[in-house]
């Protein structure tokens, strides 16, 4: 059964390195992964979205949304970096 889970994670918070590498756990898995920030939404289909959208939103806050069978284990990682 497909779960879906949230986390909201400061800009600053979010290298490079640690989206790529959510990325690729979403896509090895079959995971969907979205990220909003401000009034934007981007369904991330490959990694120049993904890039572009961090360009254009480094000073504020995402929220990350995972859906998939293991989406709370794929954010699990990310819990230290949580804004409250």
């Amino acid at each position: 059964m497909s779960q879906i889970y949230s986390i909201r994670i400061a800009a600053k918070a979010l290298n490079l390195h640690k989206l790529i590498s959510l990325y690729e756990k979403c896509q090895h898995a079959h995971h969907r992964l979205y990220v909003y920030s401000k009034k934007t939404m981007c369904n991330i289909k490959n990694i120049v979205e993904l890039e572009t959208f961090r360009l254009t939103h480094l000073e504020s806050d995402y929220l990350i949304v995972v859906q998939g069978k293991e989406a709370q284990n794929l954010l699990q990682p990310f819990e230290k970096e949580k804004v409250s």
